[in-house]
């Protein structure tokens, strides 16, 4: 009998050690929120990001229970952003090289971003739309627009009035559609996109840019 009941023991632990795809885990993009259509890039006020750019992607698993703990990647190498090496936010990592951040999922299965940059000294030329990719453990997750509203990187400070004044050389001048500047993600530059990037300006929430910006 006690030779029995140890060997049941043992094959019930050995069942629980074995991993079972169906207990979840696993990426699903079709349960995880990845919502669109854009991640905004912004600067900071000294302590955190502008949170007028907060992005929360939530992982789930097949079972649709969310997953913590899980490497959620956002990756800017299409587009024509120069990240911050300093997100303010000690949690997020920072790869200059490969242009991404990442973060680890919380127990309620989100990561949030407030992603600080500026937009490359590239004046009219137009990056593909959307341009971001994001990815769970390697899993694409879903796609997005980048519009940025440090247009202008100047050392020190955040969005100005350059800032302003670039923006409205981009819209009138350029004749070519620019997701740097399409702060709604709607697939062209309107007044609204002027209305969104002057409530930024006004807010002050971007006041300051990178402290230290990627190569």
């Amino acid at each position: 009998m006690m030779k029995s009941l140890a060997t049941l023991t043992a094959v019930l632990i050995a069942l629980t050690a074995v991993p079972n795809p169906a207990c979840g885990g696993l990426p699903d993009p079709s349960n995880s929120e990845c919502p669109g259509p854009c991640i905004k890039v912004v600067g900071h006020d000294g302590v955190v990001g502008d949170p007028i750019s907060e992005y929360c992607i939530t992982i789930r698993d097949f079972n649709n229970v969310p997953v913590p703990n899980a490497t959620v990647l956002v990756d800017f190498s299409n587009c024509d952003i120069q990240l911050c090496a300093d997100q303010k936010d000690s949690d997020v990592i920072v790869d200059c090289a490969a242009q991404t951040v990442r973060k680890l999922s919380a127990v309620d299965g989100r990561a949030c971003f407030r992603v600080i940059g500026c937009r490359r000294n590239v004046d009219c030329a137009a990056k593909p739309s959307p341009c971001v990719e994001v990815f769970w453990d390697g899993t694409f997750l879903c796609a997005l627009y980048a519009p940025v509203f440090d247009i202008v990187h100047e050392p020190g400070v955040g969005v100005t009035g350059n800032d302003l004044s670039e923006f409205l050389h981009l819209f009138l001048d350029c004749g070519v559609y620019l997701t740097a500047i399409d702060y709604n993600a709607n697939g062209f530059t309107d007044g609204d996109d002027l209305s969104q990037f002057l409530t930024a300006f006004f807010a002050h929430g971007s006041a300051l840019g990178c402290d230290s910006k990627c190569p």
